[in-house]
């Protein structure tokens, strides 16, 4: 009897998990539920710390635990939505099988992370911008197998995918090993369509990100595979609107690596909740390099009416985050401001200090969007409902450096609103 039951347990073992099909919005109702738990779990931890039952240690307690198991059964949820990257990674195979025949180039895609995991929604809405980046890679990156011996490489190209969860997002990288960027051409076909001023000083990062600016195209003519209105811009946009970010670096003669970060759920996010003017602000904590204090030693002048402070690697401008989103007339920030800078990284790699009155705490959220009822307002990405039932807006960190960097700030909320 004992050898049956044993042989019984191996044969469990090594079965097939069992598994049922659930319709996907029944899941989706569930997510929104298990976002309403934590927002209404969130306002009672806050209202019993407003009527000091929190020196109970059982009240106290029970809230803790009550937290974690929010908290895991928030993740396991999510987890029902997660899906891997490995059928989207075996379409891309596919297309660099019949581009690669439709250029006469030879070229081999090396993929890894295929079983990373994220949700649905990413996978499905990645399609589009990977096809076109895998595209770019091969019609643009590769040399002809004529070009690459002459210049010393193998006949064959690589293309590498790779996709790998670091910091709680999903990190996607396309690179291949072709010509790199040709900077000289990317700045004299901006200049020609009007996109820099001819005396601009760029750098080599300023320049290689020209190409993901509206209008802009290094092919000239239209063919099966370039050069059909579909440009790096169209790319940008789809992977912002998953509030993702994408990043170039190009070697000249030793290719290009495009770097995108996403965000593993589109349901919630780690925030951290500041004071902007009196009002109540999300800022996406994986956009937050460092935090830093608005020491007169650190802070330098710069132009007429703006500033920089310094961090370990030299300055940074400095932004003002409650005149980009309206709230007052800009002013250049000065040393014994009260406040402090929060210095991000937006696309491109490029680090900002963007100066809010405090920090409050840190936080998960759940995400709503604002696109059904509300005017887009650059800047502002989301909202979400904090525990003591206000709604605070989530910022949008590449618009905002993109805005403060681009232009003079405008009345935006105002205008909105």
């Amino acid at each position: 009897r004992a050898a049956e039951e044993a042989a019984a347990q191996r044969a469990a073992a090594t079965a097939a998990p069992a598994t049922i099909r659930v319709d996907l919005d029944r899941v989706d109702r569930l997510i929104n539920l298990v976002g309403e738990l934590v927002i209404n779990q969130a306002m009672l931890a806050q209202a019993v710390q407003g009527a000091d039952g929190a020196r109970d240690p059982a009240v106290s307690g029970g809230l803790d635990e009550l937290d974690q198991l929010t908290r895991e059964i928030q993740e396991s949820v999510m987890a029902i939505r997660a899906q891997p990257l490995k059928p989207l990674f075996q379409r891309m195979s596919r297309i660099v099988r019949e581009v690669a025949d439709a250029t006469g180039k030879k070229v081999r895609l090396v993929t890894e992370g295929e079983w990373t995991e994220v949700d649905k929604t990413v996978v499905e809405r990645l399609a589009d911008p990977l096809t076109h980046m895998i595209r770019n890679a091969i019609d643009h990156g590769l040399e002809s197998p004529a070009d690459r011996l002459a210049a010393g490489k193998p006949e064959e190209g690589v293309v590498r995918l790779s996709a790998a969860h670091r910091s709680g997002r999903v990190v996607i990288q396309i690179s291949d090993d072709g010509a790199g960027v040709n900077r000289d051409k990317v700045r004299a076909i901006a200049i020609g369509k009007g996109l820099v001023a001819a005396d601009a000083q760029l750098t080599e990062s300023e320049i290689d990100n020209l190409i993901f600016l509206p209008g802009f195209s290094t092919t000239e003519k239209i063919s099966a595979i370039s050069g059909r209105g579909v440009g790096m811009d169209v790319v940008k946009r789809s992977i912002h609107a998953l509030s993702g970010r994408i990043f170039l670096k190009s070697k000249r003669g030793h290719g290009s690596e495009f770097t995108l970060s996403l965000p593993l759920t589109l349901a919630v996010l780690d925030g951290m909740v500041v004071t902007v003017d009196g009002q109540t602000l999300v800022a996406p904590l994986s956009a937050i390099v460092e935090t830093m204090s608005l020491d007169a030693g650190r802070l330098r002048a710069f132009g007429a009416s703006n500033a920089v402070i310094a961090d370990r690697d030299g300055f940074v401008p400095i932004i003002d985050t409650a005149a980009e989103l309206g709230f007052r007339p800009h002013r250049r920030v000065v040393g014994g401001d009260k406040g402090v800078a929060l210095l991000v990284e937006s696309e491109g790699g490029g680090r900002s200090a963007l100066v809010v009155d405090a920090i409050q705490d840190q936080r998960q959220v759940v995400i709503k969007s604002l696109e059904t009822n509300y005017g887009r307002v650059p800047g502002v990405a989301a909202a979400t409902i904090l525990g003591d039932g206000r709604v605070a807006l989530i910022l949008d960190v590449d618009a905002l450096v993109a805005r403060a960097r681009g232009a003079a700030s405008e009345p935006l909320l105002a205008a909105a609103g």
